[in-house]
């Protein structure tokens, strides 16, 4: 049975969902702002409801609560009405909160701050999943964190120690690993064939950037524990070939092109590592366009990437927020988002 006939009702949510992408150059004119009352006036022409009158560094918190609270009314326009297969994709990759909350909440432990200042409760809401962050507040410790998701037998328990194992400071990879590994094992991803291709190639975009960093952190010889399943041949070549050979191979990747653009002057293994964290947003959206082309707009695997990449915009406007009240200079937020601008 086709996925037209399978899930009629999908096809216009999906496009519905493109249309309420950011049109290029409204982005690149909010990632390329040259101060934040710039970078608020644009964002308001848009269809982010953005009601702050003014923006600042003390106040970056609410600018990331009203973003990710817009981006959850676009999902829940496609949420509602849909069949139990869309609702289950939908819900597993808005899983992702859940461990953005238990990361935040594990670094303001660490940094001595209140945990509940950087929590946001409205995703969790929505999944119906805040009881498994609540249970977290009131821990002394990254640890005592990481033994209350244990007890709970929550999968970022495996983040937690793997963090404990191989240090404090690769808690935050490890969590996106784990994030990954719990959404690639959903019952709708090994249900579905297009589901199972766009976390496939997830898991190998991790899976790549876990190895490289593996290199950097001198755990080659620990890369079969860090890794999610079996290393595929661009993952074994990030991990043994030097950094010429590894772009050979990894272009043969969705985005390898993408990484093989940005590191052409200079292909040092520190330089490809960077470049792997920033060319994300631009994966998943050219992602979302080869899922739609493959599998149509009425395939689960189309919907995962859309949702994904809305995601991945709303991540790239905070951090363009962040980077210019931290006074970065233009010229290296230029080469941070560069990917997203060809």
């Amino acid at each position: 049975m086709s996925n037209v006939v399978r899930r009629p009702y999908l096809g216009p949510r999906v496009r519905g969902l493109r249309t309420r992408e950011l049109p290029r150059d409204k982005l690149i004119s909010l990632i390329y702002a040259n101060t934040l009352d710039e970078f608020l006036n644009i964002l308001k022409t848009t269809t982010y409801n953005i009601t702050l009158d003014k923006l600042s560094r003390d106040n970056l918190i609410d600018l990331r609560r009203a973003l990710v609270r817009t981006y959850l009314e676009k999902v829940k326009s496609i949420f509602l009405g849909s069949g139990s297969d869309a609702k289950s994709v939908i819900l597993s990759s808005l899983k992702f909160f859940e461990y953005e909350n238990i990361r935040n909440l594990a670094f303001a432990l660490k940094a001595g701050r209140n945990p509940e200042d950087f929590i946001l409760w409205e995703p969790l809401e929505f999944t119906r999943r805040r009881h498994v962050v609540a249970s977290l507040l009131g821990a002394r410790g990254i640890e005592e964190v990481g033994e209350r998701l244990r007890q709970i037998k929550h999968p970022a328990y495996k983040a937690f120690e793997l963090a404990a194992k191989y240090g404090e400071d690769k808690l935050s990879i490890f969590l996106d690993r784990q994030w990954v590994e719990d959404f690639s094992t959903s019952h709708i991803a090994e249900k579905d064939k297009t589901l199972n291709a766009f976390t496939t190639d997830l898991r190998e975009y991790i899976n790549t950037l876990i190895a490289l960093r593996a290199r950097l952190w001198g755990l080659a010889d620990e890369l079969d524990e860090l890794l999610i399943g079996k290393p595929s041949p661009i993952v074994r070549s990030a991990v043994r070939d030097p950094p010429t050979r590894f772009l050979d191979i990894a272009n043969t990747a969705p985005w390898g092109e993408i990484l093989v653009d940005m590191v052409a002057e200079a292909p040092t293994l520190e330089n490809i590592v960077t470049a792997m964290d920033n060319i994300y947003p631009a994966y998943i959206k050219q992602l979302s366009n080869i899922y739609t082309a493959k599998f149509s707009e009425f395939s689960l695997g189309a919907l995962a990437a859309h949702v994904e990449y809305l995601r991945a915009e709303v991540m790239t406007l905070i951090r363009a927020a962040s980077l210019l009240a931290e006074g970065v200079p233009a010229e290296k937020r230029r080469k941070i988002f560069e990917p997203l601008t060809r």
